[in-house]
């Protein structure tokens, strides 16, 4: 055998030791972990009475005049989820949600939690005072939405229940003509801020997903306003405290 032939069989023999080697030292593949954790969700649904809630109905308000809502958004923040002992199972303190009736969904996803039961959820409607304070072109959704906030009067901040619509002032039925007026509720200020609870039970399972579901109940909050007589109510005032006190009342267990 001469030179070149051999040597070109040494090479095939080394490359061929190298590939056995190769598989012979492949890593195992990693095993999948094994979830310890479950994820919660947060869903609103917006409903009047026992009827789903649409803004293009119309309803009435505590003194019986006929409206009809352009929108209804509010901000719910630091979320607090308590077991059947009323012990903190998540505190979910950074999250921001802006709840809005004219949202195709209002289910938002909260986080991890550990499995278990979640039997109440406790949070704020409004912010917490730094936050409604802070620099809103420097925020991240949903706390970047210029019209949930008073850019013209800073000192206020967010806006924490944002209620538009139109009112039948004559009672004639309808909302076109030049009697007939609009609605403004801008709820604002840090004394706006109020605390909110619903009962709700759900099971957290490892690798698992569980829905927490509130009602909002728009005749609840429709009960104690009167939109003729105060059809503008900005900031904190009396109108603006009645319909956040409402807005309280108004989310319930699904």
């Amino acid at each position: 055998m001469n030179m070149n032939k051999f040597s070109l069989l040494a090479l095939i023999g080394l490359s061929l030791a190298a590939c056995k080697k190769d598989e012979e030292e492949a890593p195992a593949p990693t095993p999948t972990p094994t979830p310890t954790t479950g994820t919660v969700r947060m869903a609103f649904t917006f409903m009047h009475g026992t009827n789903a809630f649409d803004l293009n109905n119309t309803y009435q308000d505590g003194a019986g005049n006929n409206i009809r809502f352009d929108k209804v958004k509010f901000y719910a923040s630091n979320i607090h989820l308590l077991d059947d002992a009323a012990a903190e199972v998540a505190h979910f303190h950074d999250t921001y949600l802006l709840v809005d009736a004219s949202a195709a969904s209002n289910t938002f996803t909260l986080g991890a939690i550990n499995p278990g039961h979640v039997h109440e959820a406790e949070f704020t409607l409004g912010l917490d005072s730094e936050t409604n304070h802070a620099d809103p072109t420097l925020a991240e959704a949903p706390l970047n939405i210029p019209e949930m906030h008073w850019s013209w009067n800073p000192t206020a901040g967010y806006k924490f229940l944002n209620m538009e619509g139109h009112v039948d002032t004559n009672g004639d039925g309808d909302f076109d003509d030049a009697t007939d007026g609009v609605f403004t509720y801008h709820c604002a200020t840090d004394a706006m801020a109020r605390e909110a609870m619903v009962h709700i039970h759900a099971d957290v399972t490892a690798g698992g997903t569980a829905t927490l579901n509130a009602k909002v109940d728009m005749a609840m909050v429709l009960q104690s306003l009167n939109l003729v007589t105060n059809s503008v109510a900005m900031g904190g005032g009396p109108a603006n405290v009645a319909a956040m006190d409402a807005l309280v009342t108004a989310i319930g267990e699904m």
